[in-house]
């Protein structure tokens, strides 16, 4: 089956002040680090962008042969319009779609080779990383859900319908998967990692 990644990379990091895209963590940006992990699972990676496009588009210069880049117009509508963008791109040459975003650290190479162990032994149409006792990402979506993620808007993503398939979603633990970078505390706590 097909894999592509999407890496949602679109958000201008208002509460933080400056690019989270570009915080360093254990030697490069986490725009670097998200990227370099999707490419263990899949040569086929588009990563949306939006705010601050020009400032985080040049750290994906080492990785421009392998990986494909999207602006999203609507960016500042919310994560949604972003899955959309990015879906109507990879929809037709895709099995899978992996969603991730570029702010949350701890996303490894085993979680997403996991991730995908569940849906090619399951029935299941979604897979979910599972913190916080709530559904998140990543998340892992079969062919027969991408006609949802096309009509996503705004600022809430794909938990908008997982109601629809709350009988068809595999789910992985994944505690560290609450961590991810929104504000001045959370760069200083990653620091101290």
């Amino acid at each position: 089956m097909k894999l592509s990644i999407l890496i949602l990379a679109a958000g201008n990091s208002s509460r933080l002040g400056y690019p989270k895209q570009l915080i360093e963590f254990e030697g490069e940006t986490l725009i670097e680090r998200i990227t370099t992990i999707a490419l263990t699972v899949s040569e086929d990676i588009l990563i949306v962008l939006g705010g601050n496009a020009d400032l985080i588009f040049p750290k994906l210069e080492r990785f421009k042969r392998r990986i494909s880049t999207i602006f999203n117009p609507d960016w500042q509508e919310g994560m949604g319009t972003s899955i959309r963008v990015g879906v109507e791109k990879l929809v037709e040459k895709s099995d899978l779609i992996l969603i991730l975003l570029a702010d949350q650290p701890f996303i490894s190479k085993v979680l997403l080779q996991d991730m995908l162990q569940i849906i090619e032994n399951s029935q299941n149409s979604i897979v979910s990383c599972l913190y916080n006792d709530a559904l998140g990402v990543p998340m892992l979506f079969d062919k027969t859900v991408f006609k949802d993620l096309l009509k996503l808007n705004g600022e809430r993503g794909a938990k908008t319908f997982l109601d629809l398939y709350k009988n068809n979603i595999g789910t992985i633990h994944f505690p560290e998967g609450i961590f991810d970078i929104d504000t001045i505390s959370d760069v200083e706590k990653l620091k101290r990692i």
